[in-house]
């Protein structure tokens, strides 16, 4: 545990403490219990007089791990990971990813298209083949249309801006979260590295995590893209007609779905390791470790601390199958896993300048 991160830590466990006073002293300060408009989350079932001492003791623990041996930050620092993403975790953080991913995920994938198309790549032309097909389907239901996506983005926004609040609370303890995750990977990831984690035996387990995490998001995907057909899943609650605009949200989501898990491949593919021919200024470079390692990490992090919302509101609702559909604790795992391999594989193997040419052509 560097100085950097016992100073880290005792701002956070300062401010954890104080805001577990305000809850424990001030009911209506208390952003959660049976009042809080997000009910996929554990918090949602405690009220101030339970979550008020429980943060409060939290602080005071993560204060004491400051000054504390490293075995003893090791169990601390699991015990406050457990505490931030279990307990007082939500399922808000994927929502605002998943919408987030619904307004940027589009742009983002025609571009790619065009370029891919602009440097003579087949799976530029496969892409565009996809996209006119799948423009083509939503014109036909009815479903794409210039009103409909500005109504859509519209939404969207509104529905970001009525529940900035509530998500500002979710961004505070998925913040908390990650710090005494990096603080308990340091405290674990210290000394020799079990056989599991060696290069040899990471190449074995990694791909077969990747290829699970990047299967994990296709039942919403295809879920939510037979909106687009004159049949939608869900007509039972919504009615049979319905409302383009909802059909088109829950579609650009499904689409940002589809690029995650395509995305989640270039974990264990050569693309993912040297910037492609066709990507410009950048092409033929290694790809960073850390873009693919942050932006993975993130989703899983969030898939994570959705998973104990999922879980409770689906046995609340007597709706075990949403399990399936949201697989966030078999994805987050996965996908935590996939991004460890792809991380300790780079760091322990560079890709030396000869190698270049031969990715870049791959």
């Amino acid at each position: 545990m560097t100085r950097t991160d016992r100073i880290l830590g005792a701002i956070l466990s300062l401010a954890v403490t104080a805001v577990g006073m305000l809850w424990w002293t001030t009911p209506s300060s208390y952003p959660f219990g049976a009042r809080d408009r997000v009910t996929v989350s554990l918090s949602h079932l405690m009220e101030h007089a339970v979550a008020g001492p429980m943060t409060v003791a939290a602080g005071l623990v993560g204060l004491a791990l400051v000054f504390a041996p490293l075995p003893v930050v090791r169990v601390g620092a699991a015990a406050q990971v457990l505490f931030f993403g279990v307990v007082m975790s939500d399922a808000g953080i994927m929502s605002a990813l998943a919408y987030g991913m619904a307004l940027l995920g589009p742009v983002v994938l025609v571009g790619v298209v065009v370029l891919a198309c602009v440097r003579g790549r087949p799976s530029g032309y496969a892409g565009l083949a996809a996209l006119v097909a799948l423009v083509s389907a939503g014109a036909f239901t009815g479903v794409i249309s210039l009103d409909i996506v500005t109504l859509t983005a519209g939404n969207i926004v509104a529905n970001f801006a009525s529940y900035a609040g509530r998500l500002g609370w979710t961004a505070a303890n998925a913040a908390a979260f990650a710090v005494w995750l990096t603080i308990a990977v340091k405290a674990f990831g210290s000394g020799e590295r079990p056989r599991l984690l060696r290069p040899e035996s990471v190449a074995r387990w990694g791909r077969v995590a990747t290829i699970g995490a990047a299967l994990c998001p296709l039942p919403y995907a295809l879920y939510r893209l037979t909106w687009l057909t004159p049949w939608p899943t869900d007509s039972a609650l919504t009615g049979p007609h319905m409302d383009p605009g909802t059909r088109l949200q829950g579609v650009v989501i499904a689409i940002g779905a589809l690029i995650g898990a395509a995305l989640t491949l270039g974990l264990v593919s050569r693309w993912g390791e040297v910037f492609p021919r066709w990507v410009p200024v950048y092409r033929g470079r290694p790809v960073p470790v850390r873009l693919p390692v942050v932006a993975g990490g993130l989703v899983a992090g969030a898939c994570c601390l959705a998973s104990t919302g999922l879980a409770v509101n689906a046995v609340e609702r007597g709706e075990l199958l949403q399990l399936l559909l949201w697989p966030y604790p078999l994805w987050g795992a996965l996908l935590a896993a996939a991004v460890a391999a792809y991380w300790l594989r780079r760091t322990a193997v560079r890709l030396s300048p000869k190698d270049l040419p031969a990715a870049c052509r791959e």
